[in-house]
């Protein structure tokens, strides 16, 4: 694993600057221009069945439409197809049961295919894969970690991550 570095926080502040172009508006708020919006509105559309039996969602926007009614944050797991360390952290650390059972319990999650959604991963600025971004659920990026993480190492960063972003209705 690679500790938080600047570049990690470089990546944060474009994730988050790109999170507010994916995210839908809300209300009376005034939306992103159409332009800025269409790109990341464009990915691929959600599968049914959740993607590697983790991921319910392979769109930003409709994870951020979740997470609204779930109050709960995104994790967005950035991927290329052909990224060894990918598919090992798939099948190695976010395949074990207890990760496996935290990611379902307290997170949305989006699987970010580098092939299938270029612009998305373009905009969050992401450079290694696989890449693993928390995104609270006021769409402001709480965590990224960048490269393989092993499942004991995942789960206590993730944890760690959420209790110290509770949702706003816990903090009230």
């Amino acid at each position: 694993m690679i500790p938080a570095s600047t570049a990690s926080r470089a990546l944060s502040a474009a994730a988050a600057m790109a999170l507010a172009l994916a995210a839908p508006s809300a209300g009376a708020e005034q939306p992103a221009p159409a332009a800025a919006r269409s790109v990341v509105l464009a990915a691929a559309p959600d599968k049914p069945a959740a993607r590697h039996g983790i991921f319910k969602f392979s769109s930003y926007p409709a994870a951020w439409t979740a997470a609204q009614k779930s109050n709960r944050p995104i994790l967005i797991f950035a991927t290329s197809p052909h990224c060894p360390h990918c598919v090992r952290m798939i099948g190695e650390t976010l395949r074990t049961p207890h990760v496996n059972r935290f990611l379902n319990d307290s997170f949305e999650t989006v699987y970010a295919d580098r092939l299938e959604q270029p612009e998305l991963t373009a905009k969050l600025g992401i450079r290694r894969f696989p890449t693993t971004i928390v995104v609270g659920p006021d769409n402001q990026v709480i965590d990224v970690l960048e490269g393989y993480v092993d499942a004991k190492t995942l789960a206590q960063r993730l944890r760690t991550t959420v209790a110290a972003h509770p949702p706003a209705t816990q903090t009230r």
